[in-house]
């Protein structure tokens, strides 16, 4: 599978509102305060290796957030429920990021999955939008490869989201180490 297309990074509407010359974290807050949705529950959709390794690494790069694996978004009007492979609230800015992790295939089947449901990927990701929900979707090769650079581009994301400027400094002097290294890019 290419991963040409991925990450794929979709901003939630009220943070496209806001501005450099707004007053910082404390007001994106407050826009957001009351107007992210949130999960109803746990899901239970079967995790494969690829998203509990990863998840180590959410859980070691954002300390001190809420970061949450496998929960479910009732979806109104149907039976069926959305389950986000992860969900990402930082707590000081008010951002809440839908993390996903897009497999060639479906684990259970083998058969192409996200290469060919482009549609319903559409659909699910204005769902999250339209709750005021940031979406990230790698593609599973980028976690599996480079979970910390799949990080940092979650960390560019909010910093551009936001405008953060207390950055999780354990992960950008990881990050930094790793690409001196010339271990990622």
């Amino acid at each position: 599978m290419s991963t040409g297309y991925y990450p794929v990074i979709l901003y939630p509407p009220l943070a496209r509102r806001f501005t450099n010359n707004d007053q910082g974290k404390g007001y994106l807050k407050a826009l957001l305060q009351g107007c992210v949705a949130l999960p109803d529950g746990n899901g239970t959709a079967k995790q494969g290796v690829s998203e509990k390794e990863f998840f180590r690494h959410l859980l070691c790069a954002f300390p001190g957030n809420l970061i949450c694996q496998a929960v479910e978004f009732e979806i109104p009007g149907y039976p069926q429920r959305y389950s986000a492979d992860f969900i990402l609230y930082h707590q000081s800015s008010g951002l809440a990021l839908d993390i996903e992790i897009d497999e060639p295939y479906a684990g259970d089947t083998g058969k192409p999955h996200h290469c060919i449901d482009v549609d319903d990927d559409k659909i699910r990701n204005r769902f999250f939008l339209e709750r005021n929900w940031g979406v990230v979707r790698f593609a599973e090769v980028q976690v599996v490869r480079h979970p910390w650079s799949c990080c940092k581009a979650i960390i560019y994301l909010m910093g551009a989201m936001a405008m953060i400027s207390s950055l999780p400094l354990a992960l950008l002097a990881i990050t930094l180490s790793r690409v001196v290294l010339g271990v990622i890019s």
